[in-house]
């Protein structure tokens, strides 16, 4: 095996393996936390519908909360040491700088992200208005029935979906599943594979219908557009930018406004944007997204569908640390022999 099959493989099988490993921890930590009464497993999801109180979208703003924390620390507690021992890396590898570019910059690559990625999502929605496409998971629903009139609204949009969820998936999605993986396979091919991953990692659209399958499609665009934006800053912030602004609740007639604008904004952005997309792309091998998105597409798929799937996925973990121990030591023998030599 080469170095580079090695080092691909590694990276793969430590992408899969801390994707349900992560999982698996949250579950005993939260066994632990049951036991001695700290939290609840009440699902925060099951409080909502078209008539939630305010008392009860403020108990499930905590609730949804701590399940988060919970959710992505426990992933981070696996992704951490592994990164720290293999990699010896700080923050920066998790995008966690602005390197080496101004605020302005990072900012307006924000927001030409969002102008270029984020209109499918919006011309989908208003279609839906017109012309129903399909029914959506019932607390979708029932979050989009329910009165926004309220702080307690926004407290909980804010945890659901514009303030604390935009930092917490990139951090994980970009931040770790496609910096590990563009280590060993390049931009291109990690910018496929996470999109798709990101993508069929929100199980809300896995209904067979219109609406959701034009809800996938237009998901899979933005996950690129992040992808790109990331790859090409090498910082987070932009992604988390863009992230949080398509993640706003909008009604339908803001969402036409902020179409239009997004047209406009289009204009000026496209060109950058291209530009930026033959940068990250440049040399990119095909097979490898091919490869990457059709791995990653059928593992998040099945991931939850196979009881055994956890276990498999602590195995491959297991085995990604033994390839990466591998290639940590044959790198430590070349450089002492480039050394000695």
């Amino acid at each position: 095996m080469s170095i580079q099959t090695l080092r691909r493989a590694a990276a793969l099988l430590e992408v899969l393996g801390v994707y349900l490993a992560g999982v698996f921890l949250e579950n005993q930590i939260e066994r632990l936390l049951v036991h001695r009464r700290l939290i609840s497993t009440a699902n925060p999801f099951n409080l909502l519908t078209a008539q939630t109180t305010n008392a009860e979208l403020l108990v499930a703003s905590r609730q949804l909360f701590l399940a988060l924390m919970l959710q992505y620390g426990a992933y981070f507690l696996l992704i951490i040491p592994i990164n720290w021992w293999y990699r010896q890396r700080g923050r920066a590898a998790y995008g966690l700088t602005r390197a080496g570019r101004p605020w302005k910059t990072l900012i307006l690559a924000a927001f030409a992200t969002s102008v270029l990625t984020q209109w499918p999502v919006f011309v989908h929605t208003l279609i839906d208005v017109v012309h129903p496409l399909g029914a959506m998971a019932p607390w979708r629903q029932a979050f989009f029935d329910m009165s926004w009139r309220r702080w307690q609204f926004w407290l909980f949009a804010g945890i659901l979906t514009y303030a604390l969820i935009p930092v917490l998936e990139e951090l994980i999605f970009r931040g770790y599943y496609q910096r590990r993986l563009a280590e060993d396979w390049g931009d291109g091919p990690a910018i496929i594979g996470v999109a798709c991953l990101f993508t069929f990692a929100h199980p809300q659209y896995l209904i067979a219908n219109a609406y959701n399958i034009s809800m996938i499609a237009s998901l899979l665009f933005l996950a690129i557009g992040l992808g790109v934006v990331f790859a090409w800053t090498r910082s987070i912030v932009p992604s988390m930018i863009a992230h949080a602004i398509i993640n706003v609740p909008l009604t339908p007639r803001l969402q036409g406004a902020l179409l239009i604008v997004f047209a406009i904004g289009a204009f000026f952005a496209w060109r950058g944007g291209i530009k930026a997309v033959k940068q990250v792309f440049r040399d990119t091998s095909v097979p490898a997204c091919i490869a990457l998105a059709v791995l990653l597409t059928l593992y998040t798929i099945e991931a939850h569908r196979i009881h055994a799937m956890t276990q498999i996925a602590i195995g491959l973990l297991v085995l990604a640390l033994i390839l990466e121990g591998i290639d940590r030591r044959k790198s430590r023998s070349a450089m002492v022999a480039s050394v000695l030599a």
